[in-house]
């Protein structure tokens, strides 16, 4: 028996619109499926399946946090999932949004489960919110599912805020640093290079360095300004290839200061999915999988696959873990614990409620020590350059007395 999928427009005894996909063999089956749903058939049309990641809009940010908690409300609520994204499709304050979430709801209500329905827009739903979503369709679990991707995405908007917030007194301070000393480079000192040139005495080092380093920038000013665009771009030709990343990755938590906190912030996330996914019915190693991938960091994510594969042939998780030298005592110790007692999913939860506190105290620590570091060093610049430019000056005063 073939079916074909019709997208169909009805409606109820009040005259309501309904619009929905549906498989039938032709046009009157698809009519006496629609009267059996307590609907009358308008109009009818082969459905034309939309290529994932098309025009079908996007959600992300903030608009995916605030979909994620409307959805777990109505679903909890008793509404049925097709009428629920019927809801956030109407109230969608984004047409992209208003529109993804329109194309679940064609979807669900063909048939397709939640997790097929958004796996069609990768671009939106990434594999943790996918794994998530499945488990809880799996086990019964959807609106835990979803409270707990709510959890964490709210967690992730707020750290990311957190960095930014702590960020931006020293990036306004490098702009001011970089800025002063161009205006010095740029516009004092080539005032002094014409007196200089009169005395003719023999300039000391540091002066005829700053002289030169005056020339090239206001000569070469243009050219400096794409050092940091070719800069970028090399970047990101590099770091998208895999040894790149990897080699890239491994210097970041080598870093002094910073390379401490992209650690805890990858662990973290290692420890809030993994705790998630184990609370909404994924196997354990699944969850690994989905933890691994959501680090962040290559480097890290090698190792810990490694002690995946260990897990894989029996070992024990703390253990496996725990060779790979990436994962401090306190997380190896209450993994232990928690797959010693049957509590795992609750020992990471902990770990997490640390991290939670432990990240925002690292962020202030570092970039208040961060601040004072750039003051000093713009004090030292400014000092140099100060010194350099006067230090003939004093010394062709002191030949005149």
């Amino acid at each position: 028996m073939h079916l074909d999928r019709y997208s169909y427009v009805a409606r109820d005894e009040r005259g309501k619109v309904v619009k929905g996909i549906l498989s039938a063999e032709s046009e009157i089956d698809l009519a006496n499926k629609i009267r059996n749903m307590g609907y009358f058939l308008t109009k009818a049309s082969l459905y034309r399946e939309k290529k994932a990641g098309g025009k079908e809009g996007s959600i992300k940010g903030k608009d995916l946090l605030t979909f994620t908690i409307h959805l777990a409300t109505l679903v909890e609520a008793g509404i049925p999932l097709v009428e629920g994204l019927r809801d956030l499709s109407r109230n969608a304050e984004k047409e992209d949004a208003g529109k993804l979430i329109d194309d679940l709801r064609y979807r669900v209500e063909s048939g397709s489960s939640l997790k097929e329905a958004l796996s069609m827009h990768p671009g939106s739903f990434n594999s943790l919110y996918l794994a998530l979503i499945g488990a809880g369709e799996a086990t019964g679990k959807l609106v835990f599912a979803l409270e707990s991707l709510s959890v964490f995405l709210e967690w992730q908007m707020d750290l990311k805020s957190k960095i930014k917030e702590a960020m931006t007194y020293p990036i306004l301070l490098s702009i001011a640093m970089v800025g002063v000393v161009t205006l010095l480079m740029v516009k004092v000192v080539p005032i002094f290079k014409p007196m200089f040139n009169q005395v003719g005495t023999e300039l000391p080092f540091t002066t005829q360095m700053v002289i030169n380093a005056s020339d090239f920038i206001k000569h070469y000013f243009i050219l400096l300004l794409f050092v940091p665009v070719l800069f970028i771009v090399g970047y990101k030709i590099i770091y998208s290839k895999p040894q790149g990343k990897y080699m890239f990755d491994s210097l970041k938590l080598k870093m002094p200061i910073f390379g401490d906190l992209i650690h805890k912030i990858a662990l973290s996330r290692f420890c809030h999915i993994l705790s998630l996914s184990l609370q909404s019915g994924v196997n354990i190693l699944g969850a690994l999988d989905i933890s691994i991938s959501a680090m962040g960091n290559s480097r890290l994510e090698a190792s810990t696959k490694r002690a995946r594969d260990s897990i894989n042939l029996g070992e024990k998780i703390a253990t496996s873990l725990e060779v790979t030298g990436d994962f401090p005592p306190l997380i190896i110790r209450m993994i232990g614990v928690g797959e010693e007692s049957g509590t795992l999913a609750n020992s990471l939860n902990k770990v997490s409620q640390f991290y939670d506190k432990e990240i925002p105290r690292t962020i202030n620590r570092i970039f208040t020590l961060f601040e004072p570091i750039m003051i000093i060093t713009m004090g030292f610049v400014v000092g140099f350059i100060a010194i350099s430019i006067f230090m003939p000056m004093f010394k062709l005063a002191q030949s005149l007395d």
